[in-house]
């Protein structure tokens, strides 16, 4: 129990952080192909202070006790957060359904000195190797474009429509693309430019599947649903992960100010 603990939080605070044409094909008159709407999105972003956001997720978690045995959970999970970018803080609500006897709820305050987190009706302050651990995927839940760029390596892949007051840019990947997106998301770095360090010592992806929308006039985001299939192994454990992950945008630019109840700050 302890290790689907371990591994089910790992993704909770990581967390809390459609057709067209195709990238080198002609696009119809007046849509942009797809690397300048990434390159639009991503240059857009930086105007992006502040945003609210609704994730849901769902996940089969299979562990490979050994090759003739083993075990599976499915995790489904809605996160609420609020999220400034810089300096960077968060406050995001997260209910957690393992199976019909057992959920959880959390609550969580970042800020870039400090993780606090409430398990049921507890406060407690997150030790700092692990927050130092943390920090960067954490910090990413600000920046949801960069998730585009490690769709760069194989832009043939991807397609943009134009639906209603929105760009959609989605891909679907074949066998020889899932090799080039695997190696684009083990060199991954954060916004700073740092390797986003990850807790398995190999992974395999199957499925990587994204659906992207922006509004047409701000390009900021409005929906990113992620499909993705995969294999990793951490501490000598392998898992498979089939998960499905929507993630809807709000109130862009409209939180100032997120403030820490006082018995938060007073947790050890």
């Amino acid at each position: 129990m302890k290790k689907w603990m371990t591994l089910i939080l790992t993704g909770l605070i990581a967390a809390m952080v459609a057709s067209g044409c195709t990238a080198n094909s002609a696009p119809p008159s007046g849509l942009p192909e797809a690397a300048e709407l990434i390159d639009r999105i991503s240059e857009a972003g930086k105007e992006l202070k502040s945003f609210s956001t609704e994730e849901d997720v769902y996940q089969i978690i299979v562990n490979r006790v050994s090759d003739t045995a083993s075990t599976e959970q499915i995790v489904d999970s809605l996160t609420r957060s609020d999220i400034i970018k810089e300096p960077f803080q968060m406050h995001s609500i997260n209910q957690t359904k393992m199976h019909e006897d057992m959920s959880l709820e959390m609550e969580q305050y970042v800020t870039k000195d400090a993780i606090f987190m409430k398990l049921d009706s507890d406060w407690m302050k997150m030790n700092e190797e692990l927050r130092v651990k943390a920090m960067p995927s954490m910090e990413e839940a600000g920046y949801p474009w960069r998730q585009l760029e490690l769709y760069r390596p194989v832009q043939e892949a991807l397609k943009v429509s134009e639906e209603g007051e929105h760009y959609v840019i989605r891909a679907e990947l074949n066998d020889s693309q899932l090799l080039k997106f695997t190696e684009s998301y083990r060199n991954r770095t954060n916004y700073r430019g740092e390797p986003l360090m990850d807790d398995y010592s190999d992974i395999t992806i199957r499925k990587a599947d994204i659906v992207y929308t922006v509004h047409k006039d701000t390009y900021h985001p409005v929906e990113i649903s992620l499909s993705s299939d995969m294999d990793l192994t951490r501490s000598g454990h392998t898992y498979s992960i089939e998960g499905e992950m929507r993630s809807k945008y709000s109130n862009y630019n409209g939180i100032k100010e997120i403030r820490i109840p006082e018995e938060a700050l007073s947790a050890q």
